[in-house]
C-alpha cells in the first residue's frame, strides 16, 4: 500500500482482512453483515486484457536491518508452517494458508472460538493469501538481487489468480492489492481482475440514488466506513485507468456521501457501520471509531486526493489522524493503540491491542507524512510513527517463534479470550496478522510509495 506522487493517476490500495480466530472478515464485529456475491458480470475479452494505466516502480529507501531480519524469519515461518494442503473453499480441497498456528507448537492449527463451525476448522481465507503475496512482492522489490523467496511467490500466484478470478463483494482493498501484486510481480492476470472487481463494484453494489457504494444485499443497507471509502477510491482510480468517467463521477459522490454521514464533527473521527435506507439517506448504526477504519479511511482518502486534488480529502485525513493520535485510543503509557473509542457512550475499549490497527494506523501515518514531505508542507505525529514502527517491531512481534498474534494485551501479554469471545490463550500466529504487520512495516522502508 503505498503512496502516490501527487498528479500520478494511481491510487493507493486499501486492506481488509480476516480476524484470526474467526471466520469474520477483519475490520467487521462479529455482528456485522456479511456480503453476499451477485451473479458476475459478463465481460468480454477485450474488456478482460485491457492493461490500463502502468504504475511507476516505488523508490527505495534506506533499508533497516531491523525490518529485513524480521521479515526474513516470518516469510520462513510461513514457508514452514503455513500450507495446509487440505484446505477447503466452499466444500472443495484447494489448499491455501491456515489461518492461524500454536506459536510453539504448529500442529495445532485454524483454531476457532467455542460455537464455530466445525466445517470452518479446514478453511482457508484467500484474503490472508493475498496479504501474503503482497509481503512478498514488497520485499522482492526491496531486495531485487535476493531470490530466496522466488518459489514462495510462484506457489502463491496460482491460489491467489484462482481465488480472485471474479471478485464479487464490495471491498475496495482487493482492488488495490491486486492491482499493486499484479505491477510489482508483472502479472498481468492480477491487473485484469483487479479491473473486473472495479466493475463489480460499480455494477453490482453502486447505489445512484445513493450516491455510493454498499452492501445491497442487505436490508436495510449497511457499509463498512473503510470499505465505503475503499470503494469509492477504486472506482476513481480504476475509472481514470480505464477510462471510465462515471466511475470517477461516483467515486467522488461516495467519498463526499461517506464524510458527510460517517465523520463524527466533534471529534474528527469515523464511525464504523452506517446504514443506507430505502431513500438512499444514511443513519450511524455503530458509533465505535476504530484505528483500523481510521486508518484505511485516510487511505482512501489520499488516493482519492492525488487523483483528484480535492485539497478537501486531504485536509480530513489530516484532522483524522491528528484526532486519532491525540485522542484516548493512544496509550501514553505503553505505545500503540486501543481497540476502539465509543463516540456515542466515550467508553474506552482497552482490553486488548489489535495487531491490524497498529498497521493501517502505522501505513496511513507514514503515507501521509510522506505526501506532506513530497508537498513542502508540516508534517504530524512523527513520534507516533516512530512509536509505532517499535512497538511492531519489538512488542507486537514474537522474535522466539517468529510471527505475529490477532491481539495483545495493553501491556504486550498474550491474551486471553472470555468464553465465547476468543480461542482462550491466544498465543497462536494467524496469517492475517503476519501479512499486515510485513506491509506496514516494510512500507516504511520506501522513500516513494506508489502502488
Amino acid at each position: 500500500m503505498m503512496i502516490i506522487k501527487p498528479g500520478a493517476h494511481v491510487a493507493i490500495y486499501g486492506f481488509f482482512a480476516l480476524v484470526l480466530l474467526t471466520v469474520v472478515s477483519c475490520g467487521e464485529s462479529p455482528h456485522a453483515v456479511k456480503v453476499a456475491p451477485k451473479p458476475p458480470p459478463t465481460t468480454s475479452p477485450q474488456q478482460a486484457s485491457l492493461p490500463g494505466t502502468p504504475i511507476p516502480t516505488p523508490q527505495v529507501s534506506q533499508l533497516s536491518p531491523v525490518i529485513d531480519q524480521l521479515t526474513q524469519q516470518v516469510l520462513l515461518n510461513i514457508r514452514e508452517h503455513g500450507w495446509n494442503a487440505s484446505a477447503m473453499d466452499h466444500g472443495q480441497t484447494t489448499g491455501g494458508l491456515y489461518i492461524n498456528w500454536k506459536m510453539d507448537d504448529p500442529s495445532q492449527t485454524n483454531a476457532l472460538k467455542t460455537g464455530s463451525d466445525g466445517e470452518t476448522s479446514g478453511s482457508h481465507d484467500p484474503q490472508v493469501e493475498l496479504y501474503y503475496l503482497n509481503a512478498l512482492a514488497e520485499y522482492k522489490t526491496l531486495h531485487p538481487q535476493d531470490q530466496s523467496f522466488n518459489g514462495d511467490i510462484q506457489k502463491a500466484l496460482p491460489y491467489i489468480r484462482a481465488d480472485f478470478a471474479n471478485y464479487n463483494v464490495p471491498k475496495g482493498w482487493i482492488y488495490f492489492y491486486l492491482l499493486r501484486d499484479g505491477s510489482l510481480l508483472h502479472d498481468d492476470q492480477l491487473v485484469n481482475e483487479a479491473h473486473l472487481a472495479a466493475t463489480n463494484f460499480y455494477t453490482h453494489w453502486y447505489d445512484p440514488n445513493a450516491g455510493l457504494v454498499y452492501n445491497r444485499a442487505h436490508s436495510p443497507g449497511v457499509y463498512n466506513t473503510e470499505h465505503a471509502l475503499n470503494c469509492a477510491a477504486a472506482l476513481i482510480d480504476a475509472g481514470k485507468r480505464w477510462n471510465e468517467p462515471t466511475w470517477v463521477t461516483a467515486g467522488e459522490e461516495g467519498i463526499d456521501h461517506v464524510i458527510s454521514v460517517a465523520l463524527d464533527p466533534q471529534t474528527h473521527l469515523f464511525y464504523n457501520n452506517v446504514n443506507v435506507l430505502a431513500d438512499g439517506s444514511q443513519q450511524v448504526l455503530n458509533h465505535q471509531a476504530k484505528p483500523s477504519t481510521q486508518g484505511n479511511g485516510v487511505e482512501a482518502l489520499l488516493t482519492a486526493y492525488n487523483l483528484t486534488h480535492n485539497q478537501h480529502y486531504l485536509d480530513v485525513a489530516g484532522q483524522v489522524l491528528q484526532s486519532m493520535f491525540s485522542s484516548r485510543l493512544w496509550d501514553d503509557v505503553n505505545g500503540g493503540l486501543f481497540f476502539a473509542l465509543d463516540l456515542d457512550t466515550n467508553v474506552l475499549e482497552q482490553s486488548y491491542k489489535e495487531t491490524r490497527a497498529q498497521t493501517l494506523s502505522l501505513i496511513a501515518l507514514h503515507r501521509y507524512n510522506l505526501l506532506m514531505h513530497q508537498l513542502g508542507q508540516p508534517q504530524i505525529q512523527m513520534e507516533k510513527e516512530t512509536k509505532l514502527i517499535d512497538v511492531l517491531s519489538h512488542n507486537f512481534y514474537q522474535s522466539t517463534y517468529h510471527g505475529f498474534f490477532y491481539r495483545m494485551t495493553p501491556t504486550f501479554q498474550v491474551y486471553r479470550s472470555h468464553a465465547g469471545t476468543g480461542i482462550g490463550y491466544e498465543d497462536y500466529f494467524t496469517t492475517e496478522a503476519m501479512g499486515t504487520a510485513l506491509d506496514a512495516l516494510q512500507q516504511t522502508e520506501f522513500a516513494s510509495l506508489s502502488i
